[in-house]
């Protein structure tokens, strides 16, 4: 498959965990909320939001590797480790912190199914790898789904449920504030880039009646 492409750096899902949502904001069709993570003093987020486009756009535009800096800020190296088959990859990517603050880097399983509703589902979650390299600095963790419910032939809704730890020394109260405008950041830059003509319509994969999620 391309790249399994999600934004990394502050996203996630603490898999199998029902979660007790509190929605914080709601700004231009683009609803945010936050959930307490058992056990942790950082927070996961969700958003969601209906976007005009197809759902081959937004698929083209999530796995697509070499636009993914227009997007992703801070995104230094994105590159395959292993590839598992064309629904699944693991990816080792690093970004760029502000001095004095070490890089960040993530080694995640990528998949993307699609179920017997029709919806699709990118999935990525943190592992230890074999050909993982070494550390450029601090390694987070990192779990996130994102879910493309199609609407109609040009309209869909964009879920993503978020939760990571970048570890080191950044404080927790400043990663959660960071967290809180992810959802309406995130989705906001994906809406930009449904106009922009090198994205080619990216075919669905193959619906799934038991598709096996790497989450739960």
């Amino acid at each position: 498959m391309k790249n399994l492409i999600i934004i990394l750096f502050f996203i996630g899902i603490a898999h199998g965990v029902e979660r007790n949502w509190k929605k914080i904001n709601e700004e231009k069709g683009i609803s945010s909320y936050s959930s307490e993570i058992p056990g942790s003093k950082l927070i996961g987020v969700k958003g969601d939001a209906i976007i005009e486009a197809s759902a081959e756009r937004i698929y083209a535009v999530l796995i697509d590797d070499e636009h993914l800096k227009d997007w992703v800020d801070r995104l230094k190296v994105s590159k395959v480790l292993e590839e598992v088959s064309d629904k699944e990859d693991v990816m080792y990517q690093e970004y760029s912190l502000p001095w004095p603050l070490k890089n960040r880097d993530f080694v995640f399983r990528g998949k993307v199914y699609r179920d017997i509703e029709g919806r699709v589902h990118l999935e990525v979650k943190s592992e230890n790898h074999p050909k993982a390299p070494p550390s450029v600095g601090v390694r987070g963790e990192t779990y996130g789904e994102y879910i493309i419910t199609p609407l109609g032939e040009s309209r869909c809704k964009l879920e993503v449920e978020i939760f990571s730890d970048p570890k080191g020394v950044i404080p927790k109260w400043l990663i959660n504030y960071i967290q809180k405008g992810w959802p309406f950041e995130s989705i906001s830059l994906i809406q930009k880039q449904m106009v922009k003509s090198y994205y080619k319509d990216t075919p669905l994969p193959q619906i799934e009646e038991n598709p096996k999620s790497i989450l739960r």
